[in-house]
């Protein structure tokens, strides 16, 4: 059961990073659109079934098990050289923000001011620097996983805590859509363990559910950020109210 569960998931990756849809896979497998989506939801795919979407990839089931084995060796964190690189170009750096979010070539030059010829400029950097490999059509796949960490206090967390992350923070967070909470508390070393294990397991569910609407158009997608935080912390504006420590 795990092992089909680990191809039905490396068959949907396949899919959006090569922007196929659903219905395009329904229609090779003469199904409807509702018994795909219900197949690749609850995975309960036949081997003949699995074959059949392979085919259509134009992938063996041995190549497909391939892929799962090279993506569970994928890159977790980059360098401090290629951070540095990729922030000191900030068309470099949005063409790696968006291709980590799996945008496509013609997605890219209808949002952004990139001609074509620039869009491959700059997958050829990324393939340099060992974050994608390039394939034909300008297809780019993966070679470390879309939610990367960053070095610690490296160049891409002083630029996101410089630029991006003041600027997230600047809102109120009134529009519709936005939600914001802060809670602290003292806990355990046991809890802050368990939370951290839970806001992993809401991190990879919130890039599931992301991964979802790659298939809708993109004027039915808006930009959009969430953030997850946790650490040992205490004000230190109440420092000065504390009581010492008895000796």
């Amino acid at each position: 059961m795990a092992q089909r569960t680990a191809i039905v998931n490396e068959l949907k990756r396949t899919l959006r990073e090569r922007g196929i849809t659903y219905e395009q896979v329904a229609r090779h497998m003469k199904l409807s659109h509702a018994s795909v989506k219900r197949l690749f939801a609850s995975g309960s795919f036949t081997l003949e079934r699995i074959d059949a979407v392979c085919e259509f990839l134009g992938l063996e089931l041995t190549e497909l098990l391939d892929q799962m084995k090279e993506r569970e060796a994928e890159v977790t964190r980059l360098t401090v050289a290629q951070e540095r690189e990729i922030v000191s170009d900030m068309r470099l750096f949005l063409m790696t923000w968006l291709i980590l979010n799996r945008w496509r070539v013609e997605e890219i030059m209808q949002a952004f001011r990139f001609n074509e010829r620039e869009v491959q400029q700059y997958l050829i950097k990324l393939d340099r620097l060992k974050i994608i490999e390039l394939q034909p059509g300008n297809r780019a796949r993966l070679r470390v996983t879309p939610n990367l960490s960053w070095q610690p206090s490296g160049p891409m967390w002083r630029f996101v805590r410089q630029n991006l992350i003041r600027e997230f923070f600047s809102s109120d967070f009134q529009e519709p859509g936005a939600e914001f909470r802060f809670y602290g508390s003292m806990m355990s070393e046991a809890t802050l363990r368990q939370i951290k294990r839970a806001i992993q397991n809401v991190l990879k569910e919130c890039a599931e559910l992301a991964d979802r609407d790659r298939s809708l158009p993109m004027d039915q997608r808006n930009g959009a950020a969430y953030v997850f935080a946790l650490r040992p912390w205490q004000f230190s504006g109440f420092d000065e109210l504390r009581q010492k420590p008895r000796k």
